[in-house]
């Protein structure tokens, strides 16, 4: 009878052992992290402010030029920027209120760089091997209007093409940096590229997005980027750019006829409020400088 009463009382001293060593290693076990929310933490910093570069150029085959720049030049200029900052309330403020110029049959180099609230660049946190797959710039037109008449056309018109250019590393040009290689083709950033302008006297708003894809990545179910206008809803639920920037395409680009170039300064003069003779002066400035200063490239 002891002995029975021995085993009886042996048998819950390990079972109590045991639930005790259960509890103790519940205790000291690490916990599964918890799922990142990439709406709060999205895995790079929030800009502070971005800067966007129009280059006027040319092609060499794909290979983009910017041309030269004379500093003497007061309207018909190579380099345009405007850029962004975020205020202290919030507000994202431009730096000025007027608009990109483009002229039609013209290639226009455009690069982007951010920087984050301290003032350092950033550019670098979007093509690294985790991010670049989830980003992507897109450039649509919307509120699109005839110049001459101010006619409401609508939005997303055939008005320029986009090619990307992006390089790695991201900081590097080009042709002119050894080590600097463009990104292939199905990895498109959108921190560097090209337009080509097909149309002439509109005026619209360039609304750049900067898509950060939660789920997925950017490309579609056949592995391949959207166009640079045609970004599917599936992507565009959280952006990190959501910018609109007023755009006038005020003339073309003169052919071989004088008629042409007539009507070419007679527009320059018009936009920017001038004589024709101040319109050709400045325009023939712009040819006063060797082809081979510009060492801009993309």
């Amino acid at each position: 009878m002891k002995l029975k009463s021995f085993y009886q009382t042996l048998l819950i001293l390990l079972a109590f052992i045991s639930l005790t060593t259960l509890v103790g290693c519940s205790k000291d076990s690490v916990s599964p992290a918890p799922p990142v929310d990439e709406t709060v933490d999205k895995g790079h910093e929030e800009w502070g402010k971005v800067t966007f570069t129009f280059t006027k150029g040319h092609l060499h085959g794909s290979l983009f030029h910017g041309d030269p720049i004379n500093p003497e030049t007061k309207y018909f200029v190579s380099k345009q920027e405007i850029s962004f900052e975020v205020d202290e309330k919030g507000n994202v403020v431009p730096s000025t209120t007027e608009p990109i110029r483009f002229i039609k049959d013209v290639h226009y180099g455009l690069e982007i760089t951010y920087y984050n609230k301290n003032g350092e660049r950033m550019n670098s946190e979007f093509t690294s091997a985790e991010m670049a797959p989830i980003h992507q710039h897109f450039f649509l037109n919307k509120n699109v209007k005839d110049l001459l008449t101010n006619k409401d056309l609508g939005n997303h018109l055939d008005i320029f093409k986009y090619s990307y250019r992006d390089t790695e590393p991201e900081d590097q040009m080009f042709y002119i940096s050894p080590n600097a290689k463009l990104r292939p083709k199905n990895d498109p950033i959108g921190l560097k590229g090209y337009f080509y302008i097909t149309d002439k006297y509109k005026t619209f708003d360039l609304n750049i997005l900067l898509v950060h894809v939660v789920k997925g990545t950017k490309l579609d179910d056949n592995g391949n980027p959207y166009p640079f206008d045609k970004p599917s809803k599936r992507i565009l639920g959280t952006q990190d750019l959501n910018i609109k920037i007023p755009v006038k395409i005020y003339t073309e680009h003169p052919g071989g006829s004088d008629a042409e170039v007539d009507k070419f300064i007679k527009d320059i003069a018009r936009e920017f409020n001038i004589t024709e003779e101040e319109a050709y002066d400045d325009w023939d400035k712009s040819f006063d400088a060797p082809h081979d200063s510009s060492k801009y490239y993309m």
